[in-house]
């Protein structure tokens, strides 16, 4: 396969697109949709084609909930490193997503 122009700046286009997100749909996530994810996830290239990761679908609501307990005491406990401007603005841009997501996926390495 060539690695074409077009081929690189969509791949730009992409990562640019994934840096900073803070805006999510709420809606349900069709089970086709989690298979293709499912299976992109298999192509990602890793070494030996080992793929060491494992990656859990989190669907009962009181690990949700825990999972996003530990997600804000973690993200508070990184914002007070921070100096008092660098904090507010830390503060301002955190995530909802967990609270928001239709879907959790829970990505663990080996």
């Amino acid at each position: 396969m060539e690695f074409l122009p077009t081929k690189a700046d969509t791949l730009n286009d992409i990562l640019r697109w994934l840096r900073d997100v803070r805006h999510f749909r709420t809606d349900p996530v069709a089970e086709p949709v989690i298979d293709r994810l499912r299976a992109a996830m298999d192509m990602a290239p890793s070494v030996g084609n080992s793929r060491p990761w494992r990656v859990l679908r989190v669907m009962d609501p009181g690990k949700r909930a825990a999972v996003q307990e530990i997600f804000e005491r973690c993200n508070h406990e990184a914002a007070a490193g921070y100096d008092d401007v660098t904090k507010a603005e830390y503060v301002r841009l955190k995530p909802v997503g967990l609270r928001d997501a239709p879907v959790h996926l829970a990505v663990f390495s080996d």
